[in-house]
Order: structure tokens, then sequence, then C-alpha cells
């Protein structure tokens, strides 16, 4: 197979990083890559970070959602939804059990949570109100996953008797967003900016998040690799400008088209790959005794080499062709279906 260099990025940092918020810049990617690696991410991000988070509580003297916990203002049903918004860390990665005891009058925060080995990350979550004279005791089972587990969904015997389970959000990635931005490396203009935001409920720093979520997704990919396929990889990203002046300077004669193209071609005036790229499909189909099927044979040889046609060009690069005259194919262009998005300028 041919040796076609693909760009990765060269530059990765972040522009804004908190303990709740990080916004990650990183440069250039082929065309449409960025927008591949960015949602692979936010998929990961959201479902592969473990977490704790509240999984059932036992109060006294209360076997159901639907009975009043005495002394309690709010509804029981209420009080299981504040106790579900608790975040907790705990920093062993093991199931907790916390007792809670609480006497009124009184407004019950996260911040009445002993935190016994764990750590209540919002403590200022209001939990229930507490009447003058009136005693609550309960007990929080802090259970550890991964992603949203559903009540109804949890293993028989692990909630204790007498106890009411709760939907529990493990993990600790509260919102995810990408975007790509248009980037260049060099004189090539039509690379892409990968843009990552990624928030969090402050049990896990953004850069922590990104980095499990990253080698998770490299863990996966790794086992389809073949061995020795990264030094390739490495040797063709380095040469990606290069290879591309090199491929856009070439004589049609040297494209594995039949002699009836490379002359229709010619007597349209177009020399070299360079002139060929620029031009639309729509283009060639105006060009004298050059017919669908030749092409179709055009469109298969430029994408051995990567390009496609309607490309368009940074205007130094073709200068150092001799072709600055040439004006770049108007509107979007979809890539060649064995092309590299991204060389040169494609879109």
């Amino acid at each position: 197979m041919p040796r076609i260099p693909f760009q990765k990025p060269r530059t990765v940092e972040w522009e804004i990083l908190s303990e709740r918020y990080g916004r990650l810049v990183a440069e250039p990617f082929e065309r449409g890559y960025a927008l591949t690696v960015g949602h692979s991410l936010r998929r990961t991000l959201l479902s592969i970070v473990p977490g704790s988070a509240v999984s059932w509580v036992k109060i006294d003297g209360v076997r159901s959602a639907d009975a009043p916990i005495p002394g309690v203002k709010e509804t029981t049903t209420d009080v299981l939804l504040n106790l579900k918004k608790l975040v907790i860390q705990v920093p062993s990665g093991e199931p907790r059990t916390v007792r809670v005891e609480v006497t009124g009058p009184k407004e019950v925060t996260g911040a009445d949570v002993p935190e016994t080995d764990l750590e209540v990350m919002n403590p200022e979550a209001h939990l229930f109100t507490l009447d003058a004279g009136a005693r609550v005791s309960l007990e929080l089972g802090i259970g550890m996953g991964r992603g949203y587990a559903a009540s109804d969904r949890k293993p028989v015997g692990e909630t204790p008797a007498g106890a009411l389970d709760l939907d529990a959000a493990y993990s600790p990635i509260t919102r995810v967003a990408y975007n790509a931005e248009p980037s260049r490396l060099g004189k090539i203009t039509d690379y892409e900016k990968l843009v990552v935001e990624i928030w969090t409920n402050g049990a896990v720093s953004p850069d922590d998040a990104l980095e499990r979520a990253a080698g998770f997704l490299k863990g996966h990919f790794s086992p389809l690799t073949i061995p020795g396929g990264d030094d390739d990889v490495e040797a063709e990203g380095g040469s990606g400008e290069e290879y591309l002046r090199e491929a856009l300077g070439k004589p049609l004669e040297e494209l594995p088209l039949p002699a009836r193209a490379i002359n229709a071609l010619r007597n349209a005036d177009l020399q070299l790959v360079a002139d060929v790229v620029q031009k639309t499909e729509a283009d060639l189909e105006h060009v004298k005794n050059l017919g669908e099927k030749s092409i179709d044979e055009i469109k298969t040889a430029l994408a051995a080499l990567g390009l496609s046609l309607g490309m368009r060009i940074d205007p130094n690069v073709l200068g150092a062709l001799n072709r600055g005259g040439a004006a770049p194919a108007p509107g979007p262009v979809v890539p060649g279906a064995g092309g590299l998005g991204g060389f040169g300028g494609l879109r």
C-alpha cells in the first residue's frame, strides 16, 4: 500500500484549567478528525470515569418513600431527591456506609454528613428541614461505579433490608462539549483545531478525567494495531507538507491513467496534479473527450495520493509550483473516497 502522510496533533494545551472546569485545545487535525476524536472523548468521559454516589438510604422508622419522616417538613420523596444530589468523594475507592444523626430545629445540609474516609464536595447542599425537638437517624450507603445506575437494576442483595434504593449518578463528569475550528500548519490552511470543554463535580479534575478517558480509548484501540505500525505513522505524519508539495507537483503522466484521459486533460491546459485537484467534478464534465468513466479513473488516481477534486490550496504552495494564478474551486467539496480529508485544504 502507498505510504500516505496523515497529520496528528502537534500542540495540546489547556487554555483554562480549574478544579471543576477545563478548556483544552489540540491542533492540527486532518479535516473531519477533530470531530471524530471529540465525539469519542465525550462519550468516554461521560461513561467510563468512575465515581461515588449515595446508592441507598436507611431512615430509622421509615420503610417506604410514601411514609413521612417524623419531624421533617419535606416529604420523604423530596428528601431522597436531595440526597441524590450529594457529591461525595471516597479516596479509597471502596463502598462506605455513613451514619447521620441530627436534632432540630435545624436545616440539615451536606455539611452534617460525617466525613470519615470520605469528603462531601458540596457541603452547602440542602437535605431537609428538621422541626424543634425532632431527631432523625439515617444511614447512607455510598457506592462506587460508572455512569448512571437505576435503582431497579441493582444486583439483588446490594441494598440492606429496610433501606430505600436510590438512582445513582456515579460519573463525576457533569458535562462535556466539543467543537472543531479552523487551523493551519505552516502553509497548509485547511486543518482543524479541536476544542474540548469539561465540567466536573469537583471529585476529579478535568485534566485527570481526560487522561483516564484517553488511556481507556488507547487501551481499546491498541489490540487492533499491527506491531511496528506506530513507527510508520510517526514517520509519515512528520512529512505531510513535503509530501503534499511532491504529490501536487507530479506531472499527469505519472498518474495511473489511460492515455485518452491524460491527453484530454493536457488539451484543457491541465499539466500537473495541482491543476487537476483544484477542479470540481462539474468542471471536468465540460472538458472535451473526458467522459464519466475517465473522471472516475481520475478520482481514483487522486485518492491513492491522498488527494481529491475540489481542493483549496494555499497560494504559497501554488507559487512554489509556479501555479500562483490558479483559482481555487468554489463551494464546499466532498473529499475523494480514498483520500485523506485535510491535505491542502479540503472542503
